[in-house]
């Protein structure tokens, strides 16, 4: 017979108790049986001894009624006795005994079918199980067969454990023993990278490690009614490893908007080896012309080989144009600071013809003070990048390569370093190979303490040496033109200086070679007089040299006069030889005569100050001119050196130079804080007026302009201890701390320096003849305009039949500004025009990079694009793993653009000196962007050729935030004339499950050009 148990008491009951309860219970009944007691009297003994078993989890399990541990506590007051219970540890301690806990305001246990039954009371708020790791919650009842080891629960249940997330359900049955279950209604979470995905559905059975469910759906969408979700006929999920699932189908809302067969997802964190998910659009599966090339790409496989190394192939097919094979291996071995990439792309043409691109990174730190870098790129046909590329920016950039080494010794430091330049524009290829920088340190001769230093004591020499070979391949025409010959440039230096306080001797000694390669000899014979037909390139050809060999010894003292104005007196000593194969008076070196040359250069600072205006308190205009003169007597040369140097570069020199910097700097308004100053900083306030720019009343340097520099300067932030008098009168009305602020650079301007020559004047009879300088270059910028940058080059004077007439003639300018929403001068100028306060503190958008988010196997680009340092996600087999954007998304509102112009402007174009000729070129580039609204956001780069009056190219993108979701507009335009527009919705969890639509042109392969005007 089953004794009912009901018990009103929340607490956790032990499974110990439990065990004591069925051992007691056949003894009871026993004596009942024997008559030995009353019915009465028996009935109540029992109900004392299982009011006795209710106590607290951890209370003592003798069957006394007397808690000894709390009449110990209470007659010596300590409260931090043990309360363990020695015999329950003595058992949990021998295999097969476990603790069973419970929380409910009604349990009842049956000790025949060893059944517990929690149940919610009045006022509780549910009730709760929990063995080992398992724990289950639920709002109405819980039952625990203890002898099949099963748990049933109802009333909004849910159950957790060590290796999973929650699982909530309307019922579920769940063994202990074996961690297997089933349930109705069922909902959790698992997680992908950063991204939740929450899963629903009738779960008839489930693991630890995996689950099965039957009409099911799953969503990353975190809302409460969801704005997507993928609804599955059956559908089994492996923790931390795979989704399978058929008749797939994608609502919107409760609209059905895809259906897929089956679906499957890698869950397993990092790189997985597998199959790449081919890239398509929809038009390339329904053509809607005949004439539309389709393309299909990403067609691979990707395999993580192991922690440090993957490798990806792929194949790529264009209608109609080629078909490409692509290879990349990346490595990464952190422990050895080594790590980088190879990425290749073969394309097999429809004419038969091959061509190769390749792209790679490597970077090695050998240890602290050798590291090897290189990152080379190569298109074996340059044509065909023109032709197929897709990509604005790869048409106009040239396919550049560097690798280098270098070392730090402890006597120096030597640098070795290669480049190749190949350029799309003119097929030319530019080498540097090698070039070689040795740098020693400065060492100090007869060190010594500054108290006990002599004359020659403290002497410091430094030296250095450098060499480079560079050469430039050009394709050459039928016809031989100098102008266009191949060459090579070999360059090499030493040089080193002896420093003894303010005198300094320098020497250098510098060899430039210039090598003319594969000149016809009709052309040596004749030069330029040679009939056209005598010049034709493969004919018996050599290379001619020119070379020149110079050397500088210098003399130097600085004295420094008032405030900056220093004054630095040098004597030079300098020779070069010359030898060309072109000349048959220099066939080897022929040696000038050696030139002295006397000069001076001063340079000071002037300063002057202005009113404020808005935030800015004063104004200060930096005034920095630098003078230089030398002076060099005639030399006695040979006739072998004037004829092999020329008279004028032998004849006396009296050169003076000038060369001017200004700087517009103002200072911001100074605010008070609230910290009190009290009377500790009374002393200060002579520092905090010339802090403000104004001298104190003691100050023996007011009115000189040049000490009064210090005042603009930020002053040097020393840590100060703050009194407690001085905090505790933060509240009070005495005098405020000042804050410190930091000048602001307005503008600066720089110019070129101009150079004069009086004895070139006298000879020639002309005052404009001595000016050496005949291009002027001046540079403004601007902290202020943040991004404002300006280059304005000036020819000045025009070269006529009669002599040099001065005619300032604009050659050069380039143009480059940037502002945005976020702008100091957008802000001011809202505030100027009662707009607002203009203090928002909102940084400026970053300036987008559309599709810069280009992988290996990217159709846009022709060179196979190397992804960054590290191991790509992209490629991974299951797709691009990418977290929610519904974090973190920026206000409307914020807008960018950065403008660039450049002006190449020869004085043969406009003949009155002034206005644009034929051979004028401009080029206006932009970069803009701006989102408008949370939702969207908008880039439009593009280069406008003013010339041609027509637009070069274009990179638009127009992109539409969908919460999980994202709608990408994208329109590209090359140079040459290839143009694309797609469209794309894809989503953010899962860039591989997407829509798009892409229509394409390739203008350049079919021999034409479109201009958009």
């Amino acid at each position: 017979m089953a004794l009912p148990l009901k018990l009103r008491r929340s607490r956790a009951l032990p499974l110990l108790a439990v065990l004591s309860l069925s051992a007691a219970v056949p003894e009871i009944v026993a004596g009942q049986t024997a008559g030995a007691e009353e019915p009465d009297s028996l009935r109540l003994r029992l109900l004392e001894r299982l009011e006795r078993l209710a106590r607290p989890t951890g209370a003592d399990s003798a069957l006394f009624v007397a808690d000894s541990i709390r009449e110990e506590e209470l007659r010596t007051g300590n409260a931090n006795l043990d309360r363990s219970d020695s015999v329950a540890a003595v058992l949990l301690a021998l295999p097969g005994f476990s603790v069973t806990t419970y929380e409910a305001e009604l349990a009842s246990f049956d000790a025949i079918s060893r059944r517990f039954l929690l149940e919610r009371g009045e006022g509780s708020s549910g009730v709760r199980l929990t063995r080992g790791d398992i724990n289950v919650q639920a709002d109405t009842t819980i039952e625990y067969d203890e002898g099949q080891s099963l748990v049933s629960a109802r009333g909004n249940p849910s159950l957790t454990n060590s290796q999973g997330e929650p699982l909530e359900a309307d019922a579920l049955v769940y063994h202990v023993g074996d961690a297997y279950g089933s349930a109705r209604g069922a909902s959790t979470e698992y997680r992908e990278g950063g991204t939740t995905w929450a899963v629903q559905g009738d779960m008839p059975f489930a693991t630890a490690d995996s689950l099965f469910l039957t009409a099911g759906h799953f969503t990353s969408c975190e809302l409460d009614k969801p704005h997507y979700h993928f609804a599955m006929g059956d559908m089994k999920i492996v923790n931390e490893s795979v989704l399978v699932g058929r008749d797939v189908r994608l609502y919107f809302e409760d609209v059905p908007v895809m259906r897929l067969p089956f679906i499957v997802q890698s869950l397993a964190e990092g790189r997985q080896s597998g199959i790449l998910t081919p890239r398509f659009s929809v038009n390339d599966v329904i053509r809607g012309s005949s004439g539309y090339k389709r393309r299909i790409s990403n067609l691979g496989f990707y395999w993580a080989i192991n922690d440090y190394l993957d490798a990806t192939t792929a194949v790529d097919w264009f209608s109609d144009n080629f078909v490409s094979l692509s290879g990349s291996a990346q490595y990464n071995l952190a422990k050895k600071f080594l790590s980088g990439s190879l990425t290749a792309r073969r394309y097999w043409g429809v004419d038969g013809s091959t061509k190769l691109a390749f792209d790679t990174r490597h970077d090695w730190e050998v240890d602290e003070r050798t590291q090897i870098r290189m990152a080379g790129s190569f298109a074996s046909d340059t044509d065909f990048v023109r032709q197929n590329s897709f990509d604005p920016t790869e048409v106009t950039q040239s396919i550049d390569s560097q690798g280098g080494v270098s070392r730090r010794f402890d006597w120096g430091s030597l640098a070795l370093s290669a480049n190749r330049r190949q350029y799309l524009s003119d097929d030319r290829t530019e080498w540097t190979l090698p070039t070689a920088n040795l740098s020693l340190s400065t060492i100090t001769l007869f060190p010594a303490p500054a108290n006990r230093a002599g004359l020659f004591n403290n002497m410091t020499w430094s030296g250095s040496a450098s060499f480079s070979r560079a050469t430039t391949s050009r394709p050459q025409p039928e016809i031989f033109d100098i102008r266009s010959a191949s060459n090579d440039r070999l360059n090499a230096g030493i040089r080193h200086s002896l420093s003894l306080g303010n005198l300094s001797i320098r020497q250098n000694v510098d060899l430039n070679e210039e090598l003319t390669l594969d000149v016809p000899e009709a052309y040596l014979l004749l030069g330029d007089s040679a009939d056209t037909n005598e010049l034709v390139v493969g004919v018996p050809a050599r290379s001619i040299a020119d070379a020149t060999l110079s050397w500088t010894t210098g003399i130097d003292f600085q004295q420094q006069l008032v405030g900056s104005t220093t004054i630095t007196p040098s004597v030079r000593f300098s020779g070069n030889l010359q030898r060309s194969d072109t000349s048959t008076l220099a066939q080897s070196f022929v040696a000038a005569p050696v030139r002295t040359s006397f000069g001076a250069n001063l340079k000071t600072d002037i300063y002057g100050f202005g009113p404020g205006f808005g935030e800015f308190e004063m104004i200060r205009h930096k005034f920095s001119p630098s003078f230089e003169y030398e002076w060099s007597p005639g030399a006695q040369p040979s006739q072998l050196q004037r004829d092999v140097f020329g008279a004028r570069a032998l004849q006396p020199k009296n050169v003076i130079s000038l060369t001017v910097n200004q700087t517009w700097e103002a200072k911001p308004r100074e605010v008070e804080s609230d910290v009190d100053v009290g009377l500790a900083e009374e002393d200060t306030t002579g520092a905090t007026a010339e802090v403000e720019g104004v001298p104190g009343p003691d100050d023996p340097a007011a009115g000189d302009t040049a000490v009064s520099e210090e005042r603009m300067e930020p002053p040097v932030q020393e840590a100060e201890p703050v009194s407690d008098a001085l905090t505790a009168g933060a509240d009070s009305d005495g005098p405020r701390r000042i804050q410190r602020t930091t000048p602001v650079n307005l503008l600066s301007l720089r110019t070129s320096v101009v150079r004069y020559d009086f004895v070139v004047a006298d000879s020639q009879g002309a005052f404009l003849d001595g000016f050496e300088t005949t291009r002027l270059n001046n540079q403004i910028s601007s902290d202020f305009l943040r991004g404002l940058t300006v280059s304005v080059e000036h020819d000045l004077f025009e070269d006529l039949p009669t002599g040099r007439r001065f005619a300032p003639h604009l050659s050069q300018m380039n143009f480059g500004f940037g502002m945005g929403s976020g702008s100091s001068l957008f802000r001011w100028l809202t505030r100027a025009l009662g707009g607002g306060d203009g203090t928002s503190a909102d940084d400026e958008p970053a300036t987008l990079s559309p599709f810069d988010d280009a992988t290996t196997n990217d159709e846009s680009s022709i060179i196979p694009q190397t992804a960054p340092r590290g191991f790509a996600t992209e490629n991974r087999a299951g797709g691009q793993n990418i977290g929610g954007a519904g974090g973190g998304r920026a206000a409307g509102g914020g807008w960018r653009v950065q403008l660039s112009y450049s002006l190449q402007r020869p004085r043969a174009g406009g003949e009155d000196g002034g206005g644009f000729g034929r051979n004028t070129g401009q080029m206006v580039s932009s970069d803009f962007t701006m989102k408008p609204t949370d939702m969207w956001d908008l880039s439009w780069r593009t280069s406008y050729d003013v010339s041609r009056n027509a637009f070069n190219d274009h990179i638009i993108r127009l992109t539409r935030d969908l919460h999980r979701w994202q709608a990408h507009f994208d329109f590209l335009k090359t140079a040459t004339g290839n143009w694309s527009f797609r469209f794309e919705v894809a989503l953010l969890d899962n860039r591989d499950l997407k829509f798009d639509y892409e229509q394409r042109n390739p203008e350049a392969g079919s021999g034409r050009t479109r201009s958009f005007r």
